[in-house]
């Protein structure tokens, strides 16, 4: 039971990094696609040169973003209830997968797990009377 209280302190701790986190992760699925011998970039394919200068355009401006994003969530976290950021972070989670794997985005496998972020984020304090 004290390994499970500790690693909730941690996550509590640290969860303005894990929030930056997930935030720069969903936002990159976005940027481009690569797969084995391709990048795909705004709808086109690219080429090894335009691949690493996509590559490195999206680190640097990655690396400029992430403190601003970082910034907002230590504002922003102190009043969002634990609800409806798990809510926030399921939602947000699977429409990273999906879009990760190209699953589809509405199957019956995603749609119970939207449902639920979405009954968290507007009714926050069922996770309480769950716990």
């Amino acid at each position: 039971m004290n390994v499970i209280a500790e690693t909730l302190q941690y996550v509590s701790n640290h969860l303005g990094s894990i929030m930056t986190g997930l935030t720069m992760a969903v936002v990159g699925i976005g940027v481009y696609e690569a797969r084995d011998g391709f990048l795909l970039f705004n709808g086109q394919f690219r080429g090894k040169y335009g691949a690493l200068l996509i590559f490195l355009g999206t680190l640097f401006g990655a690396s400029l973003i992430t403190p601003m994003v970082s910034e907002w969530w230590a504002r922003s976290l102190p009043y969002i209830p634990p609800g409806q950021l798990l809510g926030a972070v399921l939602v947000l989670g699977m429409l990273g997968v999906n879009k990760a794997a190209e699953w589809n985005f509405f199957d019956v496998k995603s749609l119970p797990v939207y449902l639920l972020g979405i009954i968290l984020m507007a009714n926050p304090e069922l996770l309480q009377a769950v716990a």
